[in-house]
């Protein structure tokens, strides 16, 4: 708050409602005709209203006694309720799993691709991946095809940026 321009304030900032002063007569002697009608409020204190009143409040807050509280929830419940779920769990794994020998025929081409995009394998980790027969088995490119050949494939498929990148 600017304090500063407060001796320049002609405004007081108090406003009186429109006709105001016009109707406070008839008001003041209404209340006036009321008074004489009905003298008293019709709002009567009991007695020893407020000689009774501390010794109420002073009882109304006194601790009252504690009940006894059972509880629903124990740890030893939990306990029991953890080792039955545990036990049902393990019984139904051992009797009821029919698990299949997962071999690399099993898999996806897919699964596969994203295992190995995804996990950012090394050279070296990669080929600790197959065994030496798996790696005969796998068909090498014949040299059939010339370097002409390649530099032309490389020049109209490929981007020089993602050659220079790689």
């Amino acid at each position: 708050m600017k304090t500063n321009k407060l001796h320049n304030t002609k405004d007081t900032g108090f406003k009186v409602p429109k006709d105001y002063f016009a109707s406070l007569e008839d008001k003041i002697l209404s209340e006036v005709k009321l008074q004489e009608i009905v003298p008293k409020s019709g709002y009567k204190l009991p007695d020893n209203y407020f000689d009774l009143l501390e010794n109420k409040i002073v009882n109304a807050v006194k601790p009252q006694e504690e009940t006894k509280v059972i509880k629903l929830f124990t740890w030893r419940k939990a306990v029991y309720t953890t080792a039955v779920a545990a036990s049902l769990m393990l019984l139904i794994n051992v009797f009821f799993n029919k698990t299949q020998n997962i071999t690399i025929d099993t898999l996806e081409t897919a699964s596969i691709e994203n295992y190995i995009l995804n996990e950012d394998l090394e050279p070296t980790e990669f080929a600790s991946l197959f065994t030496q027969e798996d790696l005969q088995d796998v068909q090498l490119i014949n040299d059939g095809y010339s370097s002409e050949t390649l530099e032309n494939f490389v020049f109209d498929n490929l981007e020089i940026e993602d050659i220079i990148t790689k």
